[in-house]
């Protein structure tokens, strides 16, 4: 005879299935209203919170639970570049105009011009500011009108990724102060509107920081550096008879320069000499005691 009670286990087990699936649907009905993590809802209510520290931190925090991608800024490559160039010349100031025409054809300018007289030469030492767009052919211009260079180089520098960091970072600040100004307007005791103030003050110098730089690497960028010195020499160093006379009269006042600096510590001098003759007259008298002493221990035995 079959037992009346053999179906009581699964329909224990129906209602238990049964009653986890009316949970599920009551947790999803409750919780199909709540708004997602970074959404614009919850961007606004924790804006909007007179708990939240800072509209920056806000976006920052927002941003971190957005799971849309962040479009990156196309930008074309940021280049600096920068040259020297040495050479000798046989006439200094008509090598100087001939640079001057190069910088008026090529719409440069001169950052910086200078003069050195040395016991051998004149040198002359120009900084250029040249349109990044036309450096190749200001250089291929001198490379025309000097026989031989001394020394020549030309660095190029990429600065793409400090470009775009600098450019975001510069447009979030911006940002972020404009929402400090909202925060402002809607301010509704003197000690907000004196921290919400305090906080724009420490934006805006920031901002500025990062103006500054952007402006100091769009200017590098823009204009490249080149840096020209020529010389020539005095008349009395064409010669080898007059260099090797220049040569011997630089290496005596080199020497008598030596002896002067020797000289010019004789407070050290004499002090030494005075320690050494003190020092020899005390292990002088030490010797002579102790010889004596030994000749009278002599003496005794006897």
């Amino acid at each position: 005879m079959k037992s009346p009670f053999r179906h009581i286990p699964g329909l224990l087990l129906l209602l238990a299935m049964t009653a986890c699936s009316g949970r599920g649907k009551q947790f999803e009905a409750a919780t199909s209203d709540m708004p997602a993590a970074g959404s614009a809802v919850a961007s606004r209510v924790a804006a909007e919170s007179p708990e939240a520290p800072s509209p920056e931190v806000t976006a920052e925090d927002v941003s971190v639970g957005s799971t849309q991608p962040t479009a990156i800024p196309q930008v074309a490559q940021q280049i600096i570049r920068e040259g020297q160039a040495v050479f000798e010349t046989s006439d200094l100031r008509k090598t100087k105009t001939w640079i001057e025409s190069l910088v008026l054809r090529h719409k440069a300018y001169t950052s910086n011009d200078e003069q050195y007289k040395g016991s051998d030469r004149i040198e002359q030492r120009m900084k250029l500011r040249i349109p990044a767009d036309r450096f190749d052919a200001f250089l291929a211009d001198v490379e025309k009108g000097v026989v031989r260079f001394d020394s020549k180089s030309i660095t190029a520098t990429d600065v793409t990724e400090e470009f775009i960091d600098v450019s975001q970072r510069l447009k979030v600040k911006k940002a972020t102060e404009e929402r400090y100004i909202a925060l402002l307007v809607k301010a509704a005791s003197v000690r907000d509107v004196l921290e919400t103030e305090k906080y724009i003050a420490e934006v805006r110098a920031e901002i500025e920081s990062l103006e500054g730089r952007l402006k100091y690497l769009q200017n590098r960028i823009g204009l490249s550096t080149l840096t020209i010195t020529f010389y020539q020499l005095k008349p009395e160093m064409q010669g080898f008879a007059s260099r090797f006379g220049v040569a011997f009269s630089e290496g005596w006042n080199g020497f008598l320069s030596f002896l002067l600096g020797i000289v010019s510590l004789w407070p050290f001098l004499i002090a030494g000499t005075a320690l050494f003759v003190v020092f020899a007259f005390v292990r002088k008298s030490y010797g002579l005691r102790k010889t004596s002493k030994a000749a009278a221990l002599k003496r005794n035995s006897q």
